[in-house]
């Protein structure tokens, strides 16, 4: 039987990262570990060519893109720090509200685990978010699934935008004087593949040290 994940998928020739530290080796590993998470869940949706799901099958796509996004949006935090300073940019637009009119009821913490709704920074983000809305139809339509699952491959095969919008984003919190956004552990990773639950492990850890070195005055 042929490899899908090579076949269907290539993976990008170049790393990320022009250069390799300890972090950028995380990174690098996390990425293809997500990625490697979202061709297996396209290909297990595409593998009898239906349009339409089992329950059982929708279901599982359901939390796999769940779960795929959230990483996501946590190595998008380790590899903005990685990047390094971003140059300074004018702002043609108005920047996003912040402090107590950020939030729209939610915490600032939990604020942090959506992804941000931000139309001033490009469609990445709306990209993203759009993905939580797919277009109507049944539950088990294989479609809006596999639309969602290929965003994110092409976000996942080139991340380095949306990182600079996440740095900006963590940049505009912290100017602001808003608290230090927090990375919780996730729950329910017993039936997720070794590599992935490892990496949602360890993903707390490194990015909650990024982010207190991120909000550091000191």
């Amino acid at each position: 039987m042929k490899n899908l994940s090579k076949v269907s998928y290539p993976k990008p020739p170049r790393p990320i990262l022009s250069r390799m530290t300890q972090l950028a080796g995380f990174i690098e590993e996390g990425f293809s570990t997500v990625r490697d998470a979202v061709v297996e869940t396209m290909d297990r949706l595409s593998v009898d060519f239906r349009p339409v799901l089992t329950q059982a099958v929708a279901r599982y796509a359901r939390r796999q893109i769940k779960l795929v996004e959230t990483l996501l949006r946590r190595l998008l935090v380790l590899l903005a720090a990685e990047l390094g300073p971003l140059a300074p940019v004018k702002p043609s637009t108005p920047d996003v509200p912040t402090g107590t009119g950020a939030a729209a009821g939610e915490s600032k913490r939990s604020l942090f685990q959506l992804v941000p709704s931000l139309s001033a920074e490009g469609p990445g983000f709306d990209d993203l978010r759009a993905g939580a809305h797919p277009a109507a139809g049944p539950d088990t339509d294989a479609a809006p699934l596999l639309h969602r699952l290929g965003l994110l491959l092409q976000h996942l095969d080139n991340p380095v935008p949306l990182a600079r919008r996440m740095a900006r984003i963590l940049n505009r919190v912290k100017d602001a004087g808003d608290p230090r956004p927090f990375m919780m552990p996730l729950q329910g990773l017993a039936r997720v593949p070794h590599p992935v639950a490892l990496l949602a492990q360890a993903l707390p850890v490194r990015g909650n040290e990024v982010l207190r070195r991120w909000f550091d005055t000191s």
